[in-house]
């Protein structure tokens, strides 16, 4: 019998419009938080003339396109970001969908739940710290919560590795950012960047967590090599970690035995 209750493309439709409302809440996160503003209130408003976006005019995705990409009130424009985070994000939840109902069905749930948190959270990190050199706050404190939540179901990480997960994997990036501080004398990792790795750990453990970071640093030389040696990157200009994590925290979770399995057998050649 299929063990799914509805029909496969009802659930990945679900997830998808699912997702296109986390996306517009993305936007607010992404335009307030950097400006200390809070994403709770005032509803959604243009931010030229104060215009209070009605309903019909909030419909992710959907609106933009049927306004031409202008408010109503003031004409003036609106940023493409808006349905392209929309969008990225609902496709974001369709594609979990799928992964899940196919060859990730044998995830236990706490899995299925903090691997889709990660992937839809990692879409307003990489905007925000990309734009401000920022992680907001309110999705790793969150995501820690959860994680620890999680750890409760059966067939979870359990309690103890998502503490050790998150505290273990926390201490250790700080501790390599502090040696880097005394060592450039200025400071070399941001705070958000531990609450980050914090928050996968409490997700999936401190074994996933330590190979994300090798994964992201990984990541991080290939794109960071190549600009300092075309001397883009100074003392003023630097890349953002925090996409890095999120992108080997990501590799780590749905890839990390046939990661290590290549990284093994890469370096016995």
């Amino acid at each position: 019998m299929d063990p799914l209750p509805y029909p496969p493309w009802a659930l990945i439709l679900l997830a998808g419009t699912y997702g296109l409302i986390v996306g517009s809440f993305f936007n607010v996160v992404i335009h307030r938080m950097p400006l200390g503003q809070s994403v709770v209130w005032p509803p959604s408003q243009c931010p030229c003339c104060g215009y209070r976006i009605r309903f019909l005019q909030n419909i992710p995705l959907f609106s933009w396109i049927l306004l031409r990409g202008k408010c109503k009130s003031c004409g003036t424009g609106i940023s493409a970001q808006y349905p392209l985070v929309e969008g990225i994000t609902g496709l974001a939840a369709a594609l979990a969908a799928v992964y899940f109902m196919g060859a990730g069905y044998g995830h236990d749930l706490g899995f299925k739940i903090g691997a889709t948190y990660l992937v839809l959270a990692s879409i307003p990190i990489f905007v925000i710290d990309f734009r401000h050199y920022l992680i907001p706050d309110m999705l790793t404190y969150p995501g820690i919560l959860l994680g620890l939540g999680l750890s409760f179901l059966p067939g979870g990480v359990g309690a103890l590795q998502s503490l050790l997960g998150a505290g273990g994997a926390a201490l250790f990036l700080w501790l390599v950012g502090y040696v880097a501080s005394l060592l450039l004398k200025k400071e070399a990792m941001g705070l958000g960047d531990v609450k980050l790795v914090a928050m996968a750990g409490s997700l999936f453990g401190l074994q996933t967590a330590m190979l994300g970071l090798i994964v992201a640093s990984f990541l991080g030389c290939l794109v960071g090599l190549p600009l300092l040696a075309l001397r883009r990157l100074d003392a003023h200009h630097h890349i953002p970690f925090g996409p890095y994590i999120c992108l080997g925290m990501l590799v780590s979770a749905f890839m990390g035995n046939g990661f290590l399995d290549w990284y093994l057998g890469f370096l016995q050649w």
